[in-house]
């Protein structure tokens, strides 16, 4: 089965968003460009903000991808497995991959000394890069399994090296408390994902009722404040987080995308949404178009905390988008179905928690998130299919085919380089006062450098996986 490039492009959207939100200009730039909970100019963290802007959505984007990829993935993974006991064969695949992307949360950390001064520390940034590829290379076909191991055996080994030497001459700090964030996020929600999808793989109904007990548990202890005390306990902070578990709300209706979306590729070898609609461009246009808008406005009703209008606008919206695939473009009609559903339930419990704010992460916001996910990808496949040989779609989906690499290149790779060619002048040279939009663009630029980089990469068959 070819890979599906909508879900790439979507994923190197939400990669971008999450790079490029994380190295514009502070402090000076309208509120709406930054995280809704830390305005500026301080950038403070205050929770009694509530609302959703395009920041807090890149990465429920991203969780939804990787939701959506689950099965995708499994579905190959299971048929490869052969005379194998498929049980054991995935499970210990799962816990695998799981391990490696924990340890990607502290490698890419502990490799990073690029905030010391001097030409060392951004070399040896450059080559803890580097040694990562060894460690998580996906080999072609048909290389010898102890070629595999030594190459990886050996990755290793210069990376514990590397971060041994960084440790004792740039003084970095090496603690189980250091861990990316992100990552060590999305390798827990792969974790529980994935096991929840494969046993649940053939039975839709039970994995509604995991859903409806994640939903109960959220309702319970949200207000009760359990993540709050819970992270306050030091020793348990490092490996876990009961928000973890809330986003499992985004992770889990992405799988049932995934699901239906296997089924449709499988079944008809080229996901074509076009072609299988009748060939009727219009109505695909017309879908899109209103994808985009619903997600455009509620994003705007939702920023402003015009709850009871974005409550009546995804009631409306829900209904038309609804009847228009079920009369004109059945293709989509699940997802949009699920689309309109999570975006109204989310809407109305918005009235219960009396906001929507990603911390702390409420019930809403990963419901109306999950929600412009799938609308999002709607219009990623219009993109895509119309666009599938354009520089913005390889640059995009390039990358968002090989995740991990695009969201480590920025700090590990570019910026190194930048430092040891004195690009890094051009690059912090100081905007015109009172034009910090020349800031955004040239972050702008120099992101899509860094993703370009990737993208061309992936083409060349140059993948890391853990």
């Amino acid at each position: 089965m070819k890979r599906y490039l909508s879900l790439d492009f979507l994923r190197g959207l939400s990669i971008f968003g999450m790079v490029f939100s994380s190295v514009i200009p502070f402090g000076v730039l309208p509120a709406w460009m930054y995280h809704i909970q830390n305005p500026p100019p301080l950038h403070r963290l205050d929770t009694s903000i509530s609302g959703i802007g395009w920041v807090d959505l890149v990465f429920p984007v991203f969780i939804f991808c990787m939701g959506v990829a689950i099965p995708l993935a499994g579905r190959r993974k299971i048929e490869r497995a052969g005379g194998r006991k498929i049980s054991y064969y995935m499970v210990v695949g799962i816990l695998e991959r799981f391990v490696l992307l924990w340890l990607f949360s502290y490698l890419y950390v502990f490799l990073n000394f690029s905030t010391a001064e001097g030409w060392l520390a951004q070399l040896a940034t450059l080559l803890g890069f580097v040694f990562l590829f060894p460690v998580f290379f996906v080999f072609p076909k048909g290389v010898d399994r102890d070629i595999k191991t030594i190459v990886r055996v050996g990755g290793f080994l210069l990376v514990t090296g590397t971060i041994i030497f960084g440790h004792f001459r740039f003084d970095e700090v090496l603690s189980l408390y250091r861990g990316g964030i992100i990552i060590f996020l999305l390798a827990f929600l792969y974790l529980w994902g994935s096991l929840i999808w494969y046993f649940t793989r053939d039975s839709h109904r039970n994995r509604l009722l995991i859903f409806a007990a994640l939903l109960l548990f959220a309702a319970v202890t949200m207000p009760l404040e359990l993540h709050t005390k819970l992270y306050a306990i030091e020793e348990i902070r490092w490996f876990f987080n009961i928000e973890y578990i809330y986003f499992l709300i985004i992770l889990l209706p992405a799988t049932y995308i995934g699901d239906l979306l296997h089924k449709k590729i499988s079944e008809l070898k080229d996901y074509d949404a076009v072609k299988m609609s009748g060939g009727n461009t219009g109505n695909v246009i017309i879908l899109v178009l209103l994808s985009f808008i619903v997600v455009l406005v509620q994003m705007v009703l939702l920023y402003n905390r015009l709850h009871f209008f974005n409550f009546a606008f995804s009631l409306v919206s829900g209904m038309v988008v609804v009847w228009l695939t079920r009369t004109r473009l059945k293709i989509y009609l699940k997802e949009i179905q699920v689309a309109a559903f999570l975006s109204v339930m989310g809407s109305l419990v918005i009235f219960a928690e009396g906001s929507v704010s990603k911390v702390p992460c409420t019930i809403s916001y990963c419901l109306i998130t999950s929600s412009i996910s799938i609308y999002l990808l709607v219009v990623a496949d219009f993109l895509v299919y119309n666009l599938r040989n354009s520089f913005f779609v390889r640059i995009f989906a390039g990358a968002g085919s090989n995740p991990l690499m695009s969201y480590v290149a920025f700090g590990a790779l570019v910026m190194p380089v930048f430092r040891l060619t004195g690009l890094i002048v051009i690059y912090q040279a100081a905007y015109p006062e009172g034009y910090p939009w020349v800031g955004v663009l040239r972050a702008a630029v120099v992101v899509l450098f860094t993703m370009a980089v990737v993208a061309k990469l992936s083409e060349k068959k140059i993948f890391w996986r853990a």
